[in-house]
């Protein structure tokens, strides 16, 4: 009865963990870490404090973002016959192993955790205006995403929403948490090639799921456009970012290591040819090709991290 019980609870945590897809949280924990990294370099000092209340806000929004994501997008996850790696869902509540009700006390719990954090952290910075703006667009782009009324990725701007959290807002906390204001450029140089990237692969993710995600009026950028067009979309983001790679890579502003970024477009060149096979396939395999976005992003991530160690 006892290994039971343990096995029941074993299964649960396991249940628990699976349903919170932390393997979506390691990106942005990199991209924050490198706006913390920049601040650092810029300005000789660091607040490990702030760095670490800093993160796990964004913990929470990751997290929120995730809870409220499967409890909206149950009709469609039940709806989806291709759910993949990336795509339909952790199917924890799909499958009956977490019960929706039980969704409410972990989402209780991480609002509450999310507000009491952004408190002390608005303390321990000065109360900056800037740092209250973060907490706030955070709190929104993140609980907005599937929640009414706002509902970015049931109004075709899901793939948007996702792609200026990664890109923009993940990097810009990094920076900020630490001083309580931006006052540097290049942050924002750095991360236009994140946030193109991640919409290129964003928006490829949203394939398997068109004809599920068409049954609950979900408006991803793969319904809007269909999957061949959501190839080419993807494609030219990518061509985008590759271009903007040629430009950083000759930039001496970003350091004597700008050269990598033409790893950058080196990467986009082989992802455009992929995506071109895959248009011209009747069937292709999407998560492998998924899988190739989701390294494009490494390197636009990774990338500016190592010009920066050695800066």
């Amino acid at each position: 009865m006892v290994f039971t019980d343990r096995m029941i609870a074993k299964e649960k945590i396991t249940s628990w963990i699976k349903l919170m897809r932390l393997e979506f949280y390691s990106m942005p924990f990199v991209v924050y870490s490198l706006g913390g990294l920049i601040f650092y370099k810029f300005n000789n000092f660091f607040l490990l404090k702030n760095y670490f209340v800093g993160y796990l806000i964004i913990f929470l929004i990751e997290l929120v973002t995730v809870l409220t994501n499967e409890y909206y997008d149950l009709e469609g996850d039940k709806l989806n016959k291709n759910p993949g790696r990336f795509t339909g869902g952790s199917r924890m509540l799909v499958e009956n192993k977490i019960l929706l009700r039980e969704l409410k006390r972990p989402f209780i719990f991480a609002i509450l955790s999310f507000f009491i954090l952004s408190l002390f952290l608005f303390k321990i910075t000065f109360f900056s205006n800037q740092v209250l703006l973060l907490l706030m667009l955070g709190f929104i782009l993140g609980i907005s995403y599937t929640t009414p009324p706002l509902k970015f990725s049931y109004r075709g701007l899901g793939e948007i929403d996702v792609a200026l959290i990664h890109g923009f807002y993940v990097i810009v906390c990094g920076y900020v948490f630490q001083k309580g204001m931006l006052d540097l450029n290049i942050i924002w140089v750095i991360s236009i090639p994140i946030f193109f990237s991640s919409l290129a692969g964003v928006s490829l993710a949203g394939i398997p799921d068109i004809n599920s995600d068409k049954l609950v009026s979900k408006k991803s950028v793969a319904v809007i456009l269909g999957p061949k067009n959501t190839l080419i979309f993807s494609m030219l983001f990518g061509i985008v970012t590759g271009g903007i790679g040629i430009s950083l890579g000759s930039n001496p502003i970003i350091g004597d290591f700008s050269y990598l970024y033409f790893f950058l477009t080196i990467y986009s060149i082989f992802l455009s040819f992929s995506i071109v096979k895959a248009i011209q396939k009747f069937d292709f395999n999407i998560d492998n090709l998924i899988l190739k976005t989701m390294i494009f992003i490494a390197l636009s991530v990774f990338i500016p991290f190592i010009i920066f160690i050695f800066y």
